[in-house]
Formats: structure tokens, sequence, C-alpha cells
């Protein structure tokens, strides 16, 4: 959950009750899971304090099951639903609020286990450190190493860090991990916090800290941030990191700015609480950032977002595709042949959001899903 959801819950405190009744978990539309190609899984965080955390599954034919946990098991999945990870062929889902992983099989949905938090924690982002044991980030600035195979059982330690890690990552044996101070690395059959190395130029700050790492097809790592000048943001980076050496390799600059030379791939307005996303090839790298519009936005501002990315390989950016109409996105991700989808809350109360994909044909398809929707997955192109 980011702060931008914090500021909004007030309101849906105030309101909830007149939404409430029709996005309760068991009283989603009716669906039923079946033998069908699947376009994408949407995981919805859910309303906090409302077990509302949902796996939706949108099937190619455009038909939607909110609510796949809730359906098969008869009991929701938990309080905030953070994310999913694919592990040994199962899905863990970090229930951040409900202080829990959820293990699911990838087909049926079925629930095969629990691993219940017994100390204070917030679970957040999930990744292996070894084929039976992963590590689980958390608000409370600490990892939580949990087991991948059965018996899954209770986490097996909690491992105090340096600094909040929202997003994880692993290369050449090593963890690393995003914080405002730096990123920090850690052996990943050692995670000791007194042994972590922090390498100060790579870092993130509220609009970028959910923007997740990514591996492109090198096996080097890449980080967003924003470059400020006198106070204020002037370019997007995207630093690449080698993680063997432990160091930055190289950094590419996207310009932002009302006034830029001629010529110039270029932005308004800088990320913002949104995410960034790889092709499964390794080769593009994605993400948004506010452009003029010739309509307005929701907001009533003549800015949209556009989805820009980078060529690993050239360090040439593109503008790949404009979203007219669209002020800010809760996330995002580009799907295996190329398409958009936007998660959109709509106005960030109880009720059910959508899954927006924008085609190459101009094309948008709308999918009612669940509330909060933040992660969209592609099952078979796990990158």
């Amino acid at each position: 959950m980011s702060l931008k959801r914090l500021f909004c819950f007030l309101s849906a405190v105030l309101f909830g009750t007149l939404f409430s009744a029709c996005d309760k978990p068991g009283l989603y539309p009716g669906g039923s899971l079946k033998d069908a190609p699947i376009e994408c899984l949407v995981l919805n965080e859910g309303l906090l304090n409302t077990n509302a955390g949902a796996l939706s599954v949108v099937y190619r034919d455009s038909t939607v099951v909110v609510d796949a946990f809730q359906d098969v098991n008869h009991r929701p999945m938990g309080d905030v639903a953070q994310s999913v990870t694919l592990i040994n062929g199962k899905y863990f889902v970090a229930m951040n609020n409900s202080k829990k992983v959820e293990i699911l099989d990838p087909v049926t949905f079925r629930s095969l286990g629990t691993i219940l938090y017994k100390q204070a924690g917030y679970p957040r982002q999930i990744v292996p450190v070894s084929p039976t044991e992963a590590v689980v980030s958390d608000l409370r600035n600490q990892l939580v190493r949990i087991r991948t195979v059965e018996p899954y059982g209770e986490p097996l330690e909690y491992i105090s860090v340096p600094a909040w890690i929202e997003y994880l990552i692993g290369a050449e044996n090593k963890i690393f991990g995003m914080t405002s101070r730096g990123l920090l690395v850690f052996d990943a059959n050692r995670i000791v916090k007194e042994e972590a190395r922090l390498l100060r130029d790579v870092y993130n700050e509220e609009y970028t800290k959910t923007c997740r790492m990514l591996k492109d097809k090198h096996g080097k790592l890449w980080a967003l941030m924003n470059r400020k000048q006198g106070g204020k943001v002037v370019g997007i980076v995207l630093a690449c990191i080698d993680p063997l050496r432990e160091r930055v390799v190289k950094k590419y600059e996207l310009p932002l700015g009302e006034e830029l030379p001629e010529g110039t791939v270029g932005a308004l307005g800088y990320i913002n609480y949104n995410r960034t996303d790889i092709d499964p090839t390794g080769t593009w790298i994605y993400f948004n950032a506010a452009t003029r519009s010739e309509v307005p936005n929701s907001q009533g501002a003549y800015e949209q977002q556009s989805v820009f990315r980078l060529n690993v390989d050239t360090g040439m950016f593109e503008r790949y595709r404009d979203l007219p109409g669209v002020g800010m996105m809760y996330g995002f991700a580009v799907g295996p042949t190329g398409d958009v989808y936007l998660c959109d809350c709509l106005d960030y109360t109880a009720q059910r959001g959508y899954v927006r994909c924008y085609r190459e044909d101009g094309r948008v398809d709308s999918y009612r899903v669940g509330v909060y929707p933040s992660q969209v997955y592609f099952p078979g192109y796990e990158y």
C-alpha cells in the first residue's frame, strides 16, 4: 500500500459503507474458473481492513473471475494483497496487513499453505535465495526468510536490515535491495545486517520507490531514479549495475521540461508512484511519465501518461505509447506482445477498479476486476 492510498483512505472510511455492500469478498459477481487461455492475472490489494485482497483471472475471451481464491477456497485471501511471485511452480502471495504469505496452486488457485508471521511485520515483495528458501521485504526494516517447499511452516528468521527495502532482486548469488540511503547488497547464503554493502549512487525516494529493479538479458540490473537540479527534477535516470562487481557501469537520462531541444525525446513530469517493466527478451525497459495532451485528463489538465522505453543495448529512449485521458496510474505492465496494461483504481474508494489494455491498433479493452488493482501478471512469461 502506497502513501497515496493512505491519503485517500480517509475518504474511503467516510464513504466505505456506501460502496462495500457490493464489493465484499464472496459477494463479487459470480464467475467460474475454466480450462481456457488466460490473458493475465491481476492482483488487487483491496481496501485496508476489509479482507478484500483478491487475485482476478482475465481470460482471452474477455470474461473475468474477480476473486479466484475466494471462489475456490471459500474464504478471503486476506487483507492488502501486496505482491505475487512464482517460485518453484507455485504462487507466493504477500498479504501485507494480514502478516502472512499465501501459497497457491498456479492452475487451480487452491491454497497449498499459509506462512503466518509470529512477530510484527508487513510482508511486501518476495525473492528466492535458494532452491528451498526465499526472503520477503518488509516495512519494518527487516527481511523475513521463509521456506518455498513443503513443509512451509512458520518464518525461519527475521533479519534486521539498515533501512526499509521495498523491491528486491537476485543476481550472482547476491540479493540487491533499493533504499533511500542507497542500494544494499547481501550474500544470498548469508544475509546479515553487519555484512551488507551499500552503493550510495543508486537509491530511491518517495516518487520512485514503487519502481522495481529489473534484470536484462545480459544479467545486468537496472534501477530508475530522478535527477534533481536546484531542488527540481530535471531528468529520469536509468542506472545499470554490474552485480558481480557491485558498481554502476552506465547511466542513461531522459530529460524533463516544458522546453526541450527539437528532436529530443523527453517528458513533462517525473515518475509518481508508478512502475517499471521489462519485455520477455530482456531488451526493453519500460516506464511512464507525463506528456502534453490535446484533450484534458480526468483531473482537467492537458496532460497524459505516456510509456517510454529504453533499449539496453543502444541506450536509446523511445516514446512508446501515449495513454490519452490518463492522469495517473496505480500500476502498469507491458504484455508479451507489447500491449500496455494500466491499473485504474477509479476514485480510490472501496469500489472495484479496472485493468485497461491499450492495444497496438488503438483499441482499449477494459476489464473490471477487484478493489485497488496494482499488479498485472502474465502466466508463462516469468521475467
